[in-house]
Parts: C-alpha cells; sequence; structure tokens
C-alpha cells in the first residue's frame, strides 16, 4: 500500500500528578484517522524516565505507542500498548501497562460498527489482569473543518481479578484474596473534537459503563480532556484530564479516580 503521508509524533511527559492507570480505557483519545483526509498511517510514540536514590536507585520507564492504519474499504486499524518498567537496585519489575486493538468498518457512512478488545495488568489500584472484548455502533454525528462530534453504544464482556494492595489499612477485609469478576456492561460514549484556531485543539470523551443486571447495575462514569496548543509547527504543548468514579469497586479503593498530565508533543 502507497503511503501518501505518515505522521508519527514523540511525546515528552514534562509534569505528571497522580499517575494511575484506571481499570479502563479512554479509548476516544486515540490516534484517529479522519475520513475526509488522505492519510494511510497516523500514529503517536510517547515516553518518559525518571530516576531517584531511595535504598537502591530506583528508575523507571515508561513507554506508550499508538498506530491507526487504514485499510481498504475505508476500514481503520488502531493498535496502541502502554508499558511501564521500575529497577530497584538490581530487580527489574514489570509495574503496569495495557494492549489494545479496535476495527472500525467503512468509516465512510455515517454509521458504522466498530471492535475492540484490550488487556491491562498491575495497575497500581489492585487491578492485577483485566481482558475485555467490545462491539459497539458508532454514529458520526457532525463533521466539518474545525468540529467533529460522535457516539456509541454497545456491548462488552470484562474479566477482571483484583488484590487489595491499593486499599487503606483501615479498609482491609478479614478476606484479602483476589477477586475475580465476570461482567457483561452496556457501554456508552460520546465524543468531541474542536480545532478553536490554527494553534488550539480541544479533545474530550463522557464514557458510561453499566452492568447489564438491573438488580446490581454498578455504574462506571468517565471523562477525558484534552487542550493542545500549537507552538511552532512541529512543537505542540498537551494538557490532559482523565478522570473516573466507579459506584462500587470490586475491592475498597476510592471510588473517584484521576490523573492530570501536561506534555510537550514533537510531530515529524
Amino acid at each position: 500500500m502507497k503511503i501518501k503521508k505518515s505522521i508519527f509524533t514523540i511525546s515528552l511527559v514534562v509534569f505528571s500528578f497522580i499517575k494511575i492507570n484506571a481499570q479502563f480505557l479512554f479509548t476516544e483519545s486515540f490516534v484517529l484517522i479522519p475520513i475526509d483526509t488522505q492519510k494511510h498511517y497516523a500514529g503517536t510514540i510517547s515516553g518518559s524516565f525518571s530516576s531517584q536514590t531511595q535504598k537502591e536507585t530506583v528508575n523507571q520507564l515508561a513507554a506508550r505507542a499508538e498506530l491507526a492504519m487504514r485499510l481498504k474499504g475505508h476500514h481503520v486499524l488502531t493498535v496502541a500498548n502502554n508499558l511501564q518498567i521500575i529497577t530497584n537496585g538490581n530487580q527489574t519489575i514489570l509495574s503496569g501497562g495495557y494492549l489494545f486493538a479496535r476495527f472500525r468498518q467503512d468509516i465512510s457512512r455515517s454509521l458504522y460498527p466498530e471492535y475492540y478488545a484490550q488487556y491491562q495488568w498491575l495497575e497500581s489500584r489492585g487491578l492485577e489482569q483485566k481482558f475485555a472484548i467490545t462491539a459497539n455502533l458508532r454514529k458520526r454525528i457532525y463533521r466539518d473543518e474545525k468540529l467533529t462530534l460522535a457516539t456509541a453504544a454497545g456491548f462488552m464482556f470484562e474479566y477482571e481479578k483484583w488484590n487489595f494492595e491499593g486499599v487503606r489499612t483501615e479498609n482491609l477485609p478479614s478476606n484479602t484474596n483476589p477477586r475475580e469478576t465476570f461482567n457483561p456492561r452496556f457501554n456508552w460514549y460520546f465524543s468531541y473534537e474542536q480545532f478553536i484556531n490554527d494553534q488550539i485543539v480541544i479533545n474530550s470523551g463522557l464514557y458510561y459503563f453499566l452492568r447489564t443486571s438491573f438488580a446490581e447495575s454498578l455504574p462506571r462514569i468517565g471523562f477525558h480532556g484534552r487542550f493542545g496548543y500549537k507552538i511552532t509547527k512541529n512543537l505542540r504543548y498537551n494538557l490532559n484530564l482523565r478522570t473516573m468514579y466507579d459506584y462500587e469497586p470490586i475491592v475498597p479503593v476510592s471510588k473517584l479516580w484521576y490523573t492530570f498530565t501536561n506534555e510537550l508533543v514533537y510531530n515529524f
């Protein structure tokens, strides 16, 4: 396939506050290929490194990559991964991450199906493993050169395994064996992206997850917002907020979770 134009982005995270992974992924924050462009590939690569001296020197390396590929028939495949590694002296620890894949079928239509699968591991709130598969019907509500609005709804099936490492001591139950859940869920999201001018772009998404059991629906609600400012032709500053509220967590961790980061992004 001939590549007319490729975009790869290297992001340097310069500040983060409460850096924790959520138990679901904010899928509308991943890289997209709009239908009205001729791009065949679009991608991002980001990384961060930190080092501090404790009893031993502790180094943390994090890397994230996303790639969207336009296939024949206006189909789009998106893959993403995130990996964190911590070294503590001579010990190396794989510390959290995810793998994600999404297939959107014929995005030239305003209404089309999308399917995705995700695997997460070692999330610091106590999520040891998560696997989920999702099938949605996505509707492009509006699109022009500046504004894109979309929504989707469908069903997902998830498996989660939790431990109690993220639970406060006073909230620990007598039985702290890991807990496993198998849940079918209804899911819905709304996506918004707008180019305010040549320098500023805003992207956000609202997410809603509901168990299909009416007796125990236990919803999860999430939101992501990103403010991007184009400093130069190849340099952009991003401000990111992600938050989630879980009405009844599997283990007694805080119901409210959030992370705030800002980053410098170099495009080429």
